[in-house]
């Protein structure tokens, strides 16, 4: 406030020394009134702020900036091609009710064998026929997930694999005496970073000398989802979540590929995954 009323104060004396000065020039008759008026009223009108020229761009800065622009642009348009041309046309309807059935960490999961149900539709734009052959609902903690970006039909169908583990087997994960590697479609035990491949284990040596795993009491899920929102609610998922999937465990026809999913927990190897077509995503609890 006080440099502004300096700068006033300054103003007013500039324009009565101006002013003083053409009533000199008028009165030695060294300019007449008309030239007197005009240099008066521009002396009283306030003066333009100088605007500075626009800066102009240079080559390497716009490539910087289209750079930025692109890669800022990729979630949108991933996140833009799955909630709006997300095509589903699969309902899944007249399926018996399960919902009074629910599956807990402690005991595992739930399925109910299906008569083969058989539905052809759309998915994401593609032809698919999916046989619904069991009812599933499944509550475990997720010890690793796995993403697949590609443009292919398998990508596109199962963007997200998701390993489980529940009963005795989610002990031995929460007290870390096993934890589990995600490779490309499938996921693998292992004590101590060396991977188990049996379906029983007892570890005699090293720290945990005597653990006993029941390793049927993990799976690998190739999740199907049924609606943006489930597909949503799966990718939000990471390691330690404690979660309920509830659908169906199918064997898909789409586009150039043919997925059967695994109808057992107790097989390993290829073809042990579960393809798993999910309705419903309830987080129990989430990890910290």
């Amino acid at each position: 406030m006080e440099s502004e009323s300096k700068d006033k104060e300054k103003r007013e004396t500039r324009l009565a020394a101006e002013k003083a000065k053409l009533n000199e020039l008028l009165a030695e008759g060294k300019i007449d009134g008309v030239e007197y008026n005009r240099q008066l009223i521009a002396l009283m009108t306030p003066e333009k702020p100088k605007t500075k020229p626009a800066k102009l761009w240079r080559p390497w800065e716009l490539i910087v900036v289209i750079v930025i622009l692109i890669i800022a642009a990729i979630p949108t348009a991933i996140n833009l091609n799955w909630h709006f041309y997300f095509q589903n046309t699969l309902t899944a309807s007249g399926m018996p009710d399960y919902s009074k059935v629910t599956s807990s960490v402690n005991d595992g999961p739930i399925q109910i064998e299906l008569d083969e149900y058989i539905e052809t539709g759309e998915y994401k734009g593609r032809p698919i026929k999916i046989v619904y052959e069991a009812y599933y609902d499944i509550t475990g903690v997720v010890t690793s997930v796995r993403d697949y970006w590609g443009l292919g039909a398998y990508d596109t169908l199962v963007p997200r694999d998701v390993c489980m583990v529940w009963g005795s087997l989610a002990d031995n994960y929460r007290k870390q005496e096993v934890d589990f590697s995600q490779g490309k479609r499938n996921c693998k035990p292992r004590i101590d970073g060396v991977e188990i491949d049996d379906l029983d284990y007892s570890a005699k040596r090293g720290r945990w000398g005597g653990t006993v795993l029941v390793l049927h009491e993990f799976s690998n899920n190739h999740i199907i989802a049924s609606t943006p929102e489930v597909r949503q609610a799966v990718f939000d998922l990471k390691t330690g979540d404690t979660v309920r999937f509830t659908g169906y465990l199918v064997r898909v026809v789409y586009d150039n590929i043919i997925l059967s999913s695994s109808l057992t927990r107790e097989d390993s190897g290829d073809g042990a995954c579960e393809v798993f077509y999910v309705t419903s995503v309830s987080p129990v609890f989430n990890a910290d």
